[in-house]
């Protein structure tokens, strides 16, 4: 009944749905292509149901398989509880024997464990030999480490279990000596490798960081080895602070620094790292032998190449070995160290046989190591310790011979060169000034000394060097002072004005080699030497040739009869100072052509107060009585000698010299007290060091006189000096009375004649 409501349900449905879709009866004619979209839309409906069916179908056999399986396992279960029961029924019978069969579990649980044990210390042997087999493998090194490494853990744990029996302890340490033997042959291995870092971080890096990681890793297992002992040291004292008693007895001193030493032995591990620095160091110093052994006394020569190609070696050691080793070795750095340290070692021996090493030697060792610090410089080596070698101390002894050489050699070319200046005449340069090739061959010996230095060694070298070179011009300057003690007339006109153009030509040689010098050195090097005073040495030379020049015109027999007759007849008659400067004329001609014109004028000044110091020295040493005409010939002089010297130098400073000639001829012809204290105290203002005795002499030349007044005028003279006086001396010296000869061959009391 329901299925046939369902079908009329179903018609009526499909009823309203036509009338839907035919409201109008023009659309009857699209029933066959409504027909043709039913029959297509049934035909998908049924594909999709035959499908869903399909699937359904699946899923229902997979469920009745999945029934069945389940009712297997139940079933198996059933079986199961069955024979646990009958178990527990048979066990209710067993339970007096629980002990034995507790103690049969232990002893079959003991013997599986002792089987497994017997099994892996049998197997030791075998991994030992697999182990040594594999170190003829540069590549298996890391691996064969690490099976030593596990069969020392194998070994431990064996020798732990038996440690309470004495016999099988030593039974069990011959077995295990093929370990020992096998971990000896590795070492040899690796520390053979890492001896020969040099080579193998160029030809096989692969190898070297192998090796390296072998040590990094046993320096790893070190550290975990220590820690596990700290931690059981721990645990052991806070066992004996809760149980004090356990101890058994109590620990001695001894015992107890034995135990300490053996638990700190085993803390501090194998020490890879520390061996993998020793071996570092052997191999340098199995590098440097030869150097340090053979060349350094059989071969200078050779040893000195040998150096430059074993520092070298470095700019290898940045490139392929530095980044075979983990950076915090630093061991580019540990490579410099032990490269200089060795380096000095060289140079220290060295510098024990100087004396057998020629200059041209002792400068290559210095160049190689100029060329040794650029190489670290260029490796990016800090500078200052790039230069510990050159500020060691190891070079000195061969600076000190190189420079005590250089100055012997420097001084006998030139006491040469100036013993040659003696024999041979002055040249001439174009402009008619004479020289001689003393200064340019000194400073040219010089001035290449200083470039050899430069180019080939350090800038401590350089700094010695420049110090020699300072000693070696005083030395010059001192020699030539020595020639100038000799008599003006015996040296000559000619060589003492070539003297002076030569010493000014070695002032500018010096300035220009002081200054090269100083801008070689570093500022550390330079603040410490001075040139200036050195060039200022040459100065003083020309100054004191040109004042010999000036002994030559007043040793001239001619000026030394003129001079003779000064305030003598001849004198008086206008016979002496024409002559003389017409004498200086002629001189002064020649001289002005011979000498630089700054020298000159300086001569002409020395010349002027050569001159008023003579006429001075003659006027307090003769004994005419001073009268009107001696005056008026002063007079007459200060005016010859004023218009010859003006021609040369300045008018005001031939009057600040003439001066004193005018000063005295007015204190010669005073009349009163005043006068005289009044041109006295004149005199004193520009020659502080004039004596009241020129006033006493003065006085005792004129007539008419009388003694007490000559007396108060001397006393007055004389307090007023005294006043003058700055510390018991004049505040300053002039250029006259301290040359006067008559006050120079006095020692004490009053030049004069006493007054009668």
């Amino acid at each position: 009944m329901m299925v046939e409501d369902l079908g009329v349900e179903a018609k009526e449905a499909a009823v309203r749905e036509v009338a839907k879709l035919l409201p109008l009866p023009e659309l009857l004619q699209s029933i066959s292509s409504i027909k043709a979209d039913y029959i297509a839309r049934q035909q998908a409906n049924d594909a999709q149901l035959s499908t869903m069916v399909a699937e359904q179908v699946e899923q229902a056999q997979a469920g009745l398989k999945s029934l069945s399986l389940s009712q297997k396992s139940i079933n198996h279960l059933r079986e199961n509880f069955i024979s646990i029961e009958k178990l527990c029924q048979e066990c209710q019978t067993l339970i007096e024997n629980h002990d034995q069969i507790k103690l049969l579990s232990n002893a079959r649980n003991n013997l599986n464990q002792t089987l497994k044990d017997v099994e892996g210390m049998m197997s030791i042997s075998v991994e030992a030999a697999g182990a040594r087999d594999s170190l003829s493998d540069d590549k298996e090194i890391v691996n064969t480490y690490e099976r030593l490494t596990a069969l020392d853990g194998k070994r431990r744990f064996a020798l732990a279990a038996v440690a309470s029996h004495k016999e099988e302890l030593g039974k069990l340490r011959e077995y295990f000596e093929d370990i020992d033997q096998t971990w000896e042959t590795f070492e040899k291995t690796l520390w053979g490798h890492i001896a020969n870092f040099y080579k193998l971080a160029k030809e096989s890096p692969q190898t070297l960081v192998r090796a390296i990681r072998v040590v990094e890793m046993q320096e790893i297992l070190d550290q975990q080895l220590a820690e596990e002992a700290a931690e059981a040291e721990g645990e052991g004292a806070m066992a004996s602070i809760v149980n004090p008693r356990k101890t058994g007895k109590k620990a001695t001193p001894a015992s107890a620094s034995k135990n300490q030493t053996q638990k700190k032995l085993k803390v501090q591990g194998k020490g890879y790292r520390d061996k993998c620095y020793e071996q570092i160091r052997k191999t340098v110093e199995g590098r440097f032998n030869q150097l340090l052994t053979e060349l350094v006394v059989n071969d200078p020569k050779g040893a000195i190449e040998e150096a430059r190609m074993i520092g070298e070696e470095l700019g290898d050691i940045y490139d392929y070995v530095a980044p075979c080793f983990p950076p915090r070795y630093e061991i580019f750095q540990l490579m410099v160290n032990l490269y200089t340290e060795r380096f000095i070692q060289w140079l220290r021996l060295l510098s024990d046989r100087a004396n057998d090493l020629t200059n041209i030697e002792i400068l290559k060792v210095t160049g190689w190591v100029v060329e040794y610090q650029e190489n670290l410089i260029g490796l990016g080596v800090d500078e200052t310790l790039a230069q510990v070698i050159s500020e060691s101390g190891a070079l000195d002894p061969l600076m000190n011979s190189y420079v005590e050489r250089m100055q012997a050699t420097m001084r006998k070319w030139y006491l040469n060169i100036l013993e040659a200046d003696k024999v041979q005449p002055p040249k001439k340069t174009e402009e008619g000034k004479l020289y001689t090739p003393a200064a340019v061959d000194l400073f040219r010996i010089l001035g290449e000394q200083v470039q050899t230095v430069r180019d080939n060694s350090t800038d401590v070298m350089l700094y010695r060097n420049a110090l020699a070179i300072i000693q070696v011009m005083i030395d010059f300057q001192a020699a030539e002072r020595q020639r100038l003690q000799e008599p003006a007339s015996d040296i000559g006109l000619e060589p003492l004005c070539a003297m002076i153009n030569n010493n000014l030509r070695c002032y500018d040689l010096a300035l220009e080699l002081s200054n090269s010098i100083i801008e070689a050195l570093p500022p550390s090097y330079a603040d410490q030497v001075t040139f200036e005073d050195t060039c200022k040495g040459f100065l003083e030379v020309a100054k004191e040739a040109v004042h010999q020049t000036v002994n030559v015109i007043f040793e001239d027999p001619g000026v030394q009869e003129l001079l003779v007759k000064l305030y003598q007849k001849e004198w008086c008659e206008g016979q002496v100072t024409e002559y003389l400067v017409a004498t200086f004329g002629d001189y002064f001609a020649d001289i002005k052509m011979y000498i630089e014109e700054r020298s000159f004028r300086r001569f002409v000044e020395a010349c002027l107060e050569e001159t008023v110091v003579v006429y001075v020295d003659h006027l307090l040493t003769q004994k005419n009585y001073i009268k009107e005409e001696t005056i008026e010939r002063m007079r007459l002089d200060e005016e010859v000698l004023m218009d010859f010297f003006r021609e040369y130098i300045s008018v005001s400073k031939v009057e600040n010299r003439i001066r004193l000639l005018s000063d005295l001829r007015e204190l010669a012809s005073a009349e009163s007290l005043d006068t005289f204290t009044l041109i006295y105290t004149n005199i004193l203002e520009h020659q502080p060091d004039c004596p009241p005795d020129i006033v006493e002499k003065l006085v005792s030349l004129r007539e008419g006189i009388p003694r007490k007044d000559a007396k108060e005028v001397v006393q007055e003279c004389k307090d007023i000096y005294e006043n003058s006086l700055v510390g018991g001396k004049p505040p300053k010296t002039g250029f006259v009375f301290s040359r006067v000869k008559c006050f120079q061959s006095s020692s004490k009391g009053s030049l004069w004649r006493k007054l009668t």
